[in-house]
């Protein structure tokens, strides 16, 4: 029969779990769940300073890219300028994106002659595309089917604003729209735009041409959403931080979620907004800052991509040619972004121009080559195009041919 200090040395060692075995474990977990145990005691919160731990989950991180289902049998975008400088779009599939299909986007051009692939790429099929301007027509098209739908403007667009006392003919209204998101609401079968709208209104004093002015008024911005089942806009009652650009690479969607970035200049701060479709509310995640400034906006090409199922910030150092990698573990916590991978220094990058399903780092390099970096291999390969011009950009696609209503060839 065992004495009590036996008994009690016996309890610690089965308590006791060795830091390889702890390690193993903890390595393995979703970064989510890891990034909440940082509270649960002291030494738990510095685990993320542990290189070796660190190291653990890079590689399964790693490993789990090369396995990931979420992408599964989807193809790369490839949106360029050729020769004649008009835009094109590839399909990229297979084993090294050996598999390169040309795709007829005639009916696309046909209502925009120059365009962007909004977001990452499409959703069920369906890619989000707008006009190469801030005031330019959106459309909704099915490169699988060719079906097209044009999005009736918004009436905030058109909107004529009466000034007490000034003829309309002296006041000159004009609206621009900035597209933030494109998502999927499934509880309602149902595909949503939400803009941002601003007015730039002058209006003409004086009473001949020689001695008129022009007085600046100002409105207050507004959000407005689109309903592809309404085929119509509505306006949204909401105050939420926006993006001042809305350039490629700051916006994503996920799981009936739109996230798109915020920069330096907003009353936020730089931060991640979430804006849920189902019930139209939002929340902010602080952009992590840290003693290297790598995720600073004016230092870096920032973009918003997704990794493995998780929201992740690609930021590419223009004086450093390095790029930097955090994963965000839970929206809303600005500790719980991650910092997973540092890539370079890599020479030869002039800027970056997407991600592919399996982490791949597309860019453009100085001499106008389309190049990709993996992850896995830390091996550059060029891509078989040249770059012409800022706006090519490499987007995510599943084909869908299911024919989805309100969206018709």
């Amino acid at each position: 029969m065992e004495n009590k200090s036996t008994a009690a040395t016996n309890a610690k060692v089965r308590n006791y779990i060795a830091d390889d075995i702890s390690f193993t474990i903890l390595s393995k977990l979703p970064l989510q769940s890891l990034n909440r145990f940082r509270c649960v005691r002291k030494s738990w919160s510095l685990l993320f300073e542990n290189q070796h731990l660190m190291n653990m989950i890079r590689k399964n991180f790693l490993c789990n890219l090369n396995c990931c289902s979420y992408y599964d049998q989807s193809s790369l975008l490839l949106k360029y300028l050729d020769e004649t400088h008009k835009d094109i779009l590839y399909s990229l599939s297979r084993e090294r994106f050996g598999n390169k299909v040309k795709l007829d986007c005639k009916n696309l051009i046909d209502h925009l002659y120059i365009f962007r692939i909004f977001g990452l790429g499409s959703i069920n099929g369906i890619v989000c595309v707008h006009a190469n301007s801030n005031c330019g027509a959106i459309v909704f098209w099915n490169p699988a089917t060719q079906a097209i739908k044009l999005i009736p403007p918004s009436p905030l667009e058109l909107v004529e604003l009466p000034i007490p006392g000034v003829a309309k003919e002296f006041v000159n209204v004009e609206a621009f729209t900035y597209l933030h998101g494109f998502g999927y609401d499934s509880v309602i079968d149902d595909y949503k735009v939400i803009c941002l709208v601003s007015f730039d209104i002058q209006v003409e004093l004086g009473d001949t041409f020689s001695d008129s002015l022009l007085e600046d008024i100002y409105l207050d911005e507004l959000w407005e959403i689109y309903s592809l089942r309404s085929n119509s806009w509505r306006k949204l009652d909401i105050d939420m931080p926006s993006s001042s650009y809305c350039i490629e690479g700051t916006q994503v969607y996920m799981d009936g979620v739109c996230h798109w970035l915020c920069e330096e200049n907003t009353p936020a701060g730089p931060c991640l907004v979430s804006f849920y479709l189902r019930n139209e509310v939002f929340c902010i995640t602080p952009i992590p800052s840290d003693e290297d400034d790598c995720f600073k906006f004016k230092a870096s090409k920032i973009n918003l991509v997704l990794l493995n199922g998780s929201i992740s910030l690609t930021a590419f150092h223009r004086e450093t040619t390095t790029f930097h990698i955090a994963i965000l573990g839970e929206l809303g916590i600005k500790e719980s972004w991650i910092k997973l991978f540092t890539v370079g220094p890599l020479s030869c990058v002039e800027r970056p121009i997407g991600v592919g399903t399996k982490g791949e780092i597309f860019f453009q390099r100085k001499d106008n080559e389309l190049a990709w970096f993996d992850l896995s291999t830390q091996v550059i390969e060029e891509l078989g195009y040249k770059a012409r011009g800022p706006y090519t950009r490499i987007s995510l696609y599943k084909e869908n041919i299911l024919v989805i209503e309100g969206i018709s060839n």
